[in-house]
This record gives C-alpha cells, sequence and structure tokens, in this order.
C-alpha cells in the first residue's frame, strides 16, 4: 500500500501533511451554483473515472478552494477523500473526510464519510497505516492515533461509533505499554457508554492491567486491590458478560495471592520466634483458604506451635 510521504523533518513526521483545507464559507452563504465550479465538477469526474486521480484530486481542489459555498463542494470533498483512501493516503483522507463531517453535516453523503473516517481510524490503530520517512515506514505515533480516534468519538457521540472509538483508544495505549491512559481511556468507556457492547471488556481490561502491573513486580496490596474492585465491579454491571467467569477466576487467583502472602508472614515470624505472630497469621490462612496444600501447611504449622 502506498502512504503519505512526510518530508518536513523527524520532528513532525506524523504531524506534516501534504493535505491542505479550503477556507470555509461564510455563515449564512447561499450554497452557489457557478458554471466554472460546475466544468472543475465534471472535469474531476472525468479524470477520476479515467483513472488519473492526480488530474482528478487538482480539479476537485481547485473547486473547494475557489468555490467552496457551491452546491458542489460536498460531494468533491468526499471524493478528495475517497481518492486520497484508494491512493494509500489514509491519514490526508481522514482529515478530508472530517472537513467533510464539519462543514456539510446535513449531506447525503454524511453518514458514508462518518463510516470512512471510522474505517481509517481503526486501520491507523491496528497499524495498517504507517507514516514513511526517507523510504523507512513506521507506525503512526500513539498521540496522533488516539487523536484521530477523539475526533471520530466525537463527531457523533451518539453512534455506536463513539465506544468503539473508545475502547480502541483504550487497545492503542495499552499496546503501547501506557498503562495509566489505557485505565482512564477504558474507564471513560465504562462511564459515558456503559451499555455498550464494549464496556464489560473495557472493565475486564482495567482489571487485567493491573493484575499485570502486579506480576510484573508492583505486587503492594492496593495494586492488587484495585483489580479486584474492577473485576467484582465488572460482576455487578454485567454479570451476565462473557467476561464474568474469568473475572471471578481473577477475583480467586487475587485471594490465593492474599493467602499466600499471609502464609509468607507467619512464616517469617515463626522463624523470629514470634509464635503468637505466626499463629494469627496460620489461623488466617486456614479461616480463608479453600482444602489444598497451602490450608495442610498453615493447619500442620499451627499444630506444631501448639505443641
Amino acid at each position: 500500500m502506498k502512504f503519505c510521504a512526510l518530508l518536513l523533518g523527524l520532528a513532525f513526521l506524523t504531524a506534516c501533511s501534504s493535505f491542505r483545507g479550503d477556507a470555509p464559507p461564510l455563515q449564512g452563504t447561499v450554497r452557489g451554483d457557478n458554471p466554472r465550479a460546475a466544468t472543475l465538477y465534471q472535469n474531476g469526474a472525468g479524470w477520476e473515472a479515467a483513472g488519473d486521480y492526480k488530474k482528478a484530486l487538482k480539479s476537485y481542489r481547485t473547486l473547494l478552494k475557489d468555490f467552496p459555498a457551491d452546491k458542489r463542494a460536498a460531494e468533491a470533498r468526499f471524493r478528495e477523500a475517497t481518492i486520497l483512501t484508494a491512493l494509500g493516503e489514509e491519514r490526508d483522507a481522514f482529515d478530508a473526510y472530517q472537513l467533510f463531517i464539519e462543514r456539510h453535516p446535513g449531506n447525503a453523503l454524511y453518514p458514508q464519510a462518518v463510516s470512512q473516517q471510522e474505517a481509517v481510524a481503526h486501520a491507523a490503530a491496528s497499524g495498517d497505516i504507517r507514516t514513511s520517512f526517507l523510504g523507512l515506514k513506521s507506525r503512526l505515533d500513539r498521540k496522533t492515533i488516539v487523536s484521530m480516534l477523539e475526533k471520530v468519538r466525537d463527531n457523533a457521540p451518539h453512534a455506536a461509533s463513539a465506544p468503539r472509538a473508545q475502547y480502541m483508544i483504550g487497545q492503542v495505549n495499552e499496546s503501547r505499554k501506557k498503562a495509566d491512559e489505557a485505565i482512564a481511556a477504558y474507564g471513560k468507556l465504562v462511564d459515558d457508554y456503559p451499555n455498550s457492547s464494549n464496556a464489560p471488556d473495557a472493565q475486564f481490561r482495567i482489571g487485567e492491567i493491573l493484575l499485570k502491573q502486579a506480576r510484573d513486580g508492583n505486587q503492594d496490596q492496593a495494586n492488587l486491590e484495585r483489580a479486584r474492585s474492577a473485576y467484582n465491579d465488572l460482576l455487578l454491571a454485567y454479570p451476565g458478560s462473557s467476561f464474568a467467569p474469568q473475572a471471578k477466576q481473577r477475583i480467586a487467583t487475587i485471594g490465593s495471592r492474599d493467602l499466600q502472602a499471609s502464609y509468607d508472614v507467619a512464616e517469617f515470624y515463626r522463624k523470629k520466634g514470634e509464635l503468637d505472630s505466626a499463629a494469627y497469621y496460620y489461623q488466617e490462612v486456614i479461616d480463608g483458604a479453600a482444602p489444598g496444600e497451602l490450608r495442610n501447611r498453615a493447619a500442620a504449622r499451627l499444630a506444631a506451635l501448639k505443641q
């Protein structure tokens, strides 16, 4: 796939774009029917049908620049975005769709523009769209992708595309190892779109991120408690979700970690000779653990202390 080349320097790698928007028509301007605009649109359509996309773009963009209030401007903008997508210049296509969405909300092509812009943003989030600098391909940076998804969300905040975009924001942050940002994004999805199909998954992801942090070394009790709380929230809000069984398993895992920690504390006190403290923690394990090896070891230790 061909991607837009960005040549203004590495520092501006993902911000730069060959796309240029025209000035918006003045508020209250009557949509015109200029003969020159009609010719430009017809020329653009002809070149597009012939497969000469560069000449088609030139005609459409001249129309947009010189006759932004003409009745053909919306269609010209939409054709521009479609051609850019076909050329593999999706980043520029996204911006063209954005201008269409902002300036032509009443046009019959509006739903299609919203849908196609969403597809471009999701492709960017999935890594299918890459920038090119001096022949080297690289993924769009995280902030650029998040900005694209935020626009998709905000363009139609009450549509199904909004929670999908918000979920992808969480996914992008999580995949780029931005745990706090991912948790915040998933939390916003659950808060703003609690009835969306993505909400149970988002709530589960919050718990998973926190539990992963614990596994990776941040095993303080507060972190585990946050994970437990996230899973419990999922069970309360979405008891019938496909993620509910996994949430229950995770809660059990966290509980077993707590009991193992109590056993380790008991062992620490036993070795120091502080037997009353050791007995307290052994009893805590016995009371909380299911029948099994850990409970049996704690019971054996406690029995030995009482002899």
